[in-house]
């Protein structure tokens, strides 16, 4: 892949915790790494989401948590860390806020993992934002930034000894099992990229930019340029050229032919290590059922 910039658009940070994440997916990433383990927590959008891809599953989900598993998760790892913080010394107006989701913002982050998968495909972001991302909300930056340090120093070790807890029944599977749907990820993105549908989809977009004034020939070397990127706040080239992409991608049928290869070569990828997934995927399961009966 060569959307090196599309990175910016993640939306996962990453603690010297591993805590709960959502999914395998960072939303909006086009070939995110794994977080399935739980090494990552969601950072909390501040900004609207793509309806234009919104609701785009792919059959590498099947290995990710579901908003109801990322709660679960959640709630155990929370309950967990404050009664670690409880017996260290802190008390409850000491501990919050802790670096996790709400039932909302778990069910959002899910909704929305695939959002800028394609880079961007909602014309009003375009409109407002060009390729840039609209704002977030850090929730790391919160955590760090309503403690004192002394607080900081509990609160991490404790959320250090959660993760010990939660992962011990079998880290190395999990961490194998996270990397793989990441491999297999990545594979079915490039695979998807040489396949001729896509190489004709991406023709046709770029004929209907070129139409527009603009010439990119693959929609991550428009979201790619470099003169975006200079700046944390889009241009009006930027913009201009965002809204014509996402016009020409939606006339031209792009992300539903892009999609729509990108998920059989993924299938097809699961079916070669259908033993292994699965196995991960009981893993997840079984951290699931723990975490549920713990609370």
């Amino acid at each position: 892949m060569t959307a090196a910039r599309l990175v910016r658009t993640a939306v996962v940070l990453v603690l010297p915790v591993a805590l709960v994440g959502c999914g395998s997916a960072p939303g909006d990433v086009a070939v995110p790494s794994s977080d399935a383990a739980g090494e990552a927590i969601q950072v909390r959008s501040a900004g609207s989401v793509a309806p234009r891809t919104g609701g785009l599953t792919l059959p590498l989900d099947a290995y990710a948590l579901t908003a109801a598993e990322d709660q679960a998760l959640g709630r155990a790892a929370e309950s967990r860390v404050r009664e670690c913080a409880a017996s260290a010394g802190l008390d409850a107006t000491q501990v919050g806020p802790l670096p996790f989701g709400t039932a909302a913002e778990s069910a959002a982050a899910v909704a929305t993992r695939h959002d800028r998968r394609y880079a961007v495909a909602d014309p009003e972001i375009a409109a407002t934002h060009g390729y840039h991302p609209p704002a977030t909300a850090d929730v790391r930056r919160e955590f760090h930034e309503a403690h004192t340090d002394a607080e900081l120093e509990v609160l991490v070790a404790c959320l250090s000894e959660t993760t010990r807890a939660s992962a011990a029944s079998d880290e190395a599977g999990l961490r194998a099992g996270a990397e793989l749907v990441s491999e297999v990820q990545t594979g079915a993105w490039h695979a998807a990229m040489a396949d001729p549908r896509v190489a004709d989809a991406f023709a046709a977009w770029s004929s209907c930019l070129a139409a527009a004034g603009f010439d990119y020939a693959a929609p991550m070397e428009a979201n790619d340029d470099p003169r975006w990127w200079a700046s944390d706040v889009a241009s009006a080239e930027e913009i201009a050229t965002a809204v014509a992409d996402v016009a020409c991608k939606q006339s031209t049928g792009l992300i539903p032919v892009w999609s729509a290869v990108e998920a059989e070569h993924q299938e097809t990828l699961i079916a070669e290590h259908r033993a292994e997934l699965d196995a991960y995927r009981a893993l997840l399961d079984a951290q699931v059922a723990s975490a549920s009966t713990a609370r």
